[in-house]
């Protein structure tokens, strides 16, 4: 049985899959150590219109709530595109293990550190997901 059959199912948008993959491709010719694990997620990745996407996905431009397993404390932080930075305390980029391993999951789901040299028990747990960022501002 294959890794990937132990992993949580992560849907994205049609638009961030594109994006993504357009990035993926480039850092792949950059030997970037994040390129193969994140093309690994989008073949694996259920693609959905904007409308169809479940409020509690982890997508671009949504906040999202975690905890690295065995951490007491969560962090909250807002899920983007590496080229999409505005608020960088409050941002999580998706080329960071941590980002990376988040992207596409749901509220309870439990995924390991992708692209970490942690050890292979690390996981990162969603505790919630939301809101997502419009056009620059957070929706009431």
């Amino acid at each position: 049985m294959t890794m990937s059959a132990f992993l949580p199912p992560i849907t994205l948008t049609r638009r961030d899959h594109q994006r993504l993959a357009r990035t993926a491709d480039r850092l792949a010719g950059q030997m970037h150590p994040l390129a193969t694990p994140l093309l690994r997620e989008l073949r694996r990745a259920t693609i959905c219109g904007p409308d169809e996407i479940p409020d509690d996905v982890a997508v671009l431009d949504t906040f999202v709530t975690y905890r690295i397993a065995g951490e007491d404390r969560c962090e909250k932080r807002m899920l983007i595109h590496p080229d999409d930075h505005m608020w960088p305390p409050a941002e999580l980029s998706v080329l960071t293990p941590v980002g990376l391993s988040l992207l596409g999951l749901r509220a309870g789901d439990r995924m390991p550190l992708l692209g970490s040299d942690a050890a292979p028990e690390a996981c990162v747990e969603v505790e919630a997901v939301g809101p997502r960022v419009a056009g620059g501002f957070v929706p009431l």
